[in-house]
């Protein structure tokens, strides 16, 4: 008998006395390989204040300026007219590109009533609706020179510059392009949170995540940071100021 006979037989006969089928091949497919990305970012924080400690760096100009360190918030408690802007920064870091943001609150009291016929009730209302705000400055040379976001009244948001004293507006967006409701608009006692994304000459300026201002700024000029109000009193939860740590791509 050929040793290939020989060597058949014994395996049926293990099959049989075993009581197990004979062996199948099994073809398994290849899992399909898993989809990541090849770039991962971070960010750095290069300033951080929850106002619930006094700190050193900050300066002002302008405004009546207190941190309730219990409650965790830094106030601008004057409505004085007089006071256009009134500024409160950091003396570093300065920076050229990063990220500055802010949760505010304007806390005005809205007057129940309002005559048609007064011309300082008329001019209380333009500001309540189109004006007075709060929010971030940034590439700050001095107390004349900045950028600024902040809310602007009730119904908007402004992003400009002041040059040697002279404010431009850059972009006046309105709620109604970027809020959604029955009843829009910006009200007292409500927090938003205001950030500007600033890298090379792109500025992005957003309201609750929303990007709501596009620029181009060729001058990329490197400055301070903080914050402001425009004839209003109003209350920020923090202040914090980011960079992009890394970003690096893997093959």
């Amino acid at each position: 008998m050929s040793r290939l006979l020989k060597i058949s037989i014994v395996a049926v006969s293990a099959v049989l006395l075993l009581g197990c089928p004979p062996p199948t091949q099994t073809v398994v497919a290849a899992p399909a390989p898993a989809q990541t990305s090849n770039i991962t970012s971070s960010r750095m924080t290069l300033f951080y204040d929850g106002f619930d400690s006094v700190k050193s760096e900050w300066q002002q100009g302008g405004g009546i300026w207190e941190r309730k360190t219990l409650e965790g918030h830094l106030a601008q408690k004057s409505d004085d007219p007089k006071f256009l802007n009134a500024l409160y920064y950091v003396q570093t870091p300065k920076v050229l590109d990063g990220t500055v943001e802010t949760l505010v609150r304007i806390s005005y009291v809205r007057p129940t009533t309002i005559d048609p016929n007064s011309p300082a009730d008329q001019e209380l209302l333009r500001a309540l609706r189109y004006t007075m705000g709060a929010g971030l400055i940034f590439r700050i040379k001095d107390t004349q020179n900045y950028y600024m976001f902040r809310l602007a009244g009730e119904e908007g948001v402004v992003l400009g510059r002041m040059v040697r004293g002279e404010w431009t507006d850059i972009c006046n967006a309105r709620v109604r392009d970027f809020l959604e409701g029955t009843r829009i608009g910006f009200r007292p006692d409500n927090w938003y949170r205001l950030k500007v994304d600033m890298y090379g000459s792109a500025i992005t300026a957003y309201i609750n995540d929303e990007p709501v201002c596009r620029h181009t700024d060729p001058s990329q000029d490197i400055g301070q940071v903080g914050v402001v109000t425009f004839k209003a009193p109003a209350d920020f939860d923090y202040f914090r100021v980011t960079n992009r740590e890394s970003e690096s791509r893997s093959q």
